[in-house]
């Protein structure tokens, strides 16, 4: 199989083979991706280790237990992992069920690692080797409920404590609702402690039963109100900060004048797919998981290939919406992807388009736009945005004759940057709405809403999947969110292209100063 691989990587141009590598990357230690980001661990260690150190972070679904089977099944997805699990957890799961085989709520954190190539956990993509849990309950359904704070709560009496941004929000039964503000807070592998002005939450990562319930939580609270103490239970919340990496990114690479093209899917469940392409050839397809290893670096891991088992390894950069690897490790050994790497780009939209007599943006400086984005701002958000690049361009949007303005920002998440749109008042531009996630090129369409041109806006990334989307005009200002606007299976390629030209102001733009 090695050899297959490796002869597939050289007909495709993306291997060339090396010397054995002991690569080394800093990469974070510990569970510190977990839950929203009341929940981040702003003070996590970094640690050289050898090879690609994923963080750990949460998985969330139904999960089942028995001598065969040990697996959970992502909250939406379809697909199983293997659950590699601490004995005591493994047997404290299966007592909350009342029949084996029988599915139970989980919340586990972990990483995920190669599957065996033989017994059970061989017919599996991946294994999640799970190094605590947050929650495990057999008379909730998690997958259908919110679970996006961190809670600790007690019996005898009944009492509970929510986090919710920088405050604690804390009530008793008999008793009225207390909030307090967060002073601060000391996150570490031991404890979680979160202090307030006449209160502390200290969590500590240890199995806990509330005796009053069929779960097993992850965590053992003590909540600290004046002279008063509380013991109990609690669970981070399960939120998946990581998603932002899912979309569909593509890149082509040219091959003795026949070009090769490589797409890179990333799901929700964190399955991936990469497919390899080529005129006159039949398609490759390898199948395997994601996961990220830090803010600006994602491990793929394939671990089929055209369904057949092989492990291969990449660490994939990202750098503005573009993903690129340099090497790529083989069952422990690495090969260079050639002096240019692989590079793959974030694919948004439903088509790809044609761009013919569009309006380009601009990289000049210009003392009227330079004026309405400073009035946009005002006096002290001009200090906090010094240094942010933009891009420009007017157009008719609203047929009135006079030209609109557009700025570009670089101001981008994952999903996108962020579009300010001034209307044209008497020839003085006025700040009318603010777009995010927005990606370029975008058209203008000829139909209107309320007298404006509607938008045609493509969307991928920060886990949105590649579509178009339209922004009517609402009689004051356009949406904010293209994600969540109506979907346009099929743009009208004849709608003039605004942003023409694909620059981002990264590359090239205007500095505010």
């Amino acid at each position: 199989m090695i050899i297959q691989k490796r002869r597939l990587s050289h007909v495709l141009g993306l291997l060339s083979a090396a010397a054995l590598l002991s690569a080394c990357s800093q990469t974070p230690s510990g569970p510190v991706e977990l839950g929203n980001s009341d929940d981040l661990n702003p003070q996590q260690e970094i640690a050289k280790v050898a090879g690609i150190q994923p963080q750990r972070f949460m998985l969330r679904g139904e999960v089942t237990l028995g001598h065969e089977v040990r697996a959970i099944t992502p909250c939406g997805s379809n697909t199983q992992y293997w659950l590699q699990l601490p004995d005591l957890l493994n047997q404290e799961g299966q007592a909350l069920t009342m029949e084996p085989y029988q599915s139970v709520y989980g919340e586990v954190i972990g990483e995920f690692v190669k599957p065996s190539m033989d017994g059970f956990a061989a017919d599996y993509p991946a294994t999640f080797k799970v190094t605590q849990l947050n929650l495990m309950s057999a008379e909730i359904d998690g997958c259908n409920q919110m679970r996006n704070r961190t809670v600790a709560s007690g019996n005898e009496p009944f009492w509970s404590v929510s986090l919710e941004g920088n405050t604690l929000n804390y009530q008793q039964l008999g008793y009225e609702a207390e909030t307090f503000t967060l002073t601060g807070r000391d996150i570490s592998p031991a404890a979680r402690i979160y202090q307030a002005n006449g209160a502390t939450l200290t969590l500590r990562p240890e199995l806990c039963n509330d005796t009053m319930s069929d779960s097993i939580y992850g965590w053992r609270s003590t909540f600290t109100r004046g002279n008063k103490t509380l013991t109990g239970c609690a669970t981070l919340s399960a939120d998946d900060p990581t998603l932002g990496w899912v979309g569909d990114y593509q890149g082509m690479t040219n091959l003795g004048g026949q070009s090769l093209t490589t797409t890179l899917v990333l799901n929700p469940d964190h399955t991936a797919t990469t497919r390899y392409e080529q005129a006159g050839e039949d398609a490759v397809v390898e199948t395997g998981i994601w996961q990220q290893v830090s803010d600006s670096k994602v491990q793929v891991m394939m671990t089929r290939h055209q369904g057949q088992y092989l492990v291969s390894e990449r660490l994939f950069t990202r750098s503005g919406f573009t993903l690129k690897a340099e090497k790529e490790i083989i069952n422990g050994r690495e090969y260079s992807l050639g002096p240019e790497g692989l590079a793959l780009s974030l694919m948004v939209g439903n088509q790809k388009p044609v761009i013919s007599g569009g309006v380009e943006g601009s990289a000049s400086f210009n003392e009227k736009v330079d004026a309405a984005f400073k009035a946009y701002l005002g006096e002290e958000g001009v200090k906090q945005a010094a240094g942010t690049r933009y891009r420009w361009l007017t157009q008719d949007l609203n047929g009135d004759l006079q030209d609109e303005l557009m700025i570009f920002t670089d101001w981008c998440g994952t999903g996108g940057c962020t579009l300010l749109v001034f209307n044209n008042d008497s020839n003085v531009w006025r700040f009318n709405s603010r777009i995010t996630l927005v990606h370029l090129p975008f058209q203008m369409s000829q139909s209107t809403s309320n007298g404006w041109h509607d938008l045609i806006m493509p969307v991928g990334g920060g886990g949105a999947k590649a579509s178009s989307r339209v922004l009517e005009f609402n009689g004051k200002r356009y949406p904010g969110n293209p994600s969540v606007a109506p979907e346009v299976l099929l743009p009208d390629s004849a709608d003039p292209y605004l942003f023409a030209d694909g620059i981002y102001p990264q590359q090239e733009g205007v500095e505010l100063k």
